[in-house]
């Protein structure tokens, strides 16, 4: 019961507090950015493990992030899979007749690096501290790991609201939206893969967003640029696909799922 009402106060505070800027802005009493603040399901998940779990769950939750509760293995899975998916998409496009991408486009990848940093620390750890961090593990003690991707995903998507129209817009809308849910599949993946261990889910987030929307998608512009959306959409969906395919854990029954977890509410010496 305690999970239950968990996810009930953590999802709408993670909302409201990351969609401050947009709300203020459509009162037009503040001037704000207008968009989301990436750090703020982050503080959710601080907040909400606190009020239920006591200073146990907030302690287990930052001590996902220890480095050595994921093995090598995972550092990797979590840079080269998305890195494939990208590039992947990329040479799809150019066979589908689309420019190749200039020698300056290719070189300018050093700039990758302090974008990368900035978006592990803003985006990256924010983001996922609450849904992978926090959520997930909540979800998992009543659904499969699957199913409670899939249900963070619907989430995880509708939290992208504000940006639509304004980062993402027309067909680019749906293809997102499909990437975002077939991604989370993906994470949630690594995160049981990883025995819980959080730090190589911001790193494969922070890896898309820097490699994807950062590098690569610039390259290509216009209808070109749909494509290439689409195309990289389905390749998250066939990567999930493969993932829940050749892994059982995927779709294993609640109480088989923590994979060596220990829950916010055991960490706090409750259910």
């Amino acid at each position: 019961m305690r999970v239950k009402r968990s996810l009930i106060a953590f999802f709408p505070l993670a909302f409201l507090l990351s969609w401050y800027p947009f709300i203020l802005g459509k009162t037009h009493l503040v001037r704000t950015s207008g968009g989301i603040n990436p750090l703020d399901p982050a503080v959710a998940a601080l907040i909400v493990a606190g009020m239920f779990y006591g200073r146990g769950g907030i302690k287990e939750l930052l001590a996902r992030y220890l480095p050595w509760r994921a093995g090598w293995r995972h550092y990797v899975y979590a840079i080269v899979l998305p890195v494939i998916i990208v590039s992947g998409a990329a040479v799809v496009e150019v066979l589908f007749g689309a420019p190749r991408p200039t020698a300056a486009q290719i070189k300018s990848w050093p700039e990758m690096l302090p974008r990368f940093v900035f978006i592990f620390l803003f985006i990256g750890l924010g983001e996922e501290t609450g849904w992978r961090g926090f959520a997930l593990p909540e979800l998992q003690q009543r659904l499969s790991p699957l199913t409670a991707s899939l249900v963070l995903g619907v989430f995880w998507a509708a939290w992208h609201i504000p940006l639509m129209g304004i980062e993402f817009k027309g067909t680019v809308i749906f293809a997102f939206l499909v990437s975002i849910i077939s991604g989370s599949v993906a994470l949630a993946w690594l995160f049981n893969k990883a025995n819980g261990g959080l730090l190589p889910v911001p790193l494969m987030h922070a890896t898309v967003n820097t490699f994807g929307a950062g590098y690569v998608f610039p390259m290509f512009t216009g209808v070109d640029n749909t494509r290439l959306w689409w195309i990289y959409s389905l390749l998250w969906v066939i990567a999930a696909v493969v993932l829940i395919v050749t892994s059982p854990m995927m779709t294993r029954k609640p109480d088989a799922a923590a994979f060596g977890q220990t829950s916010q509410g055991a960490a706090a010496g409750g259910s």
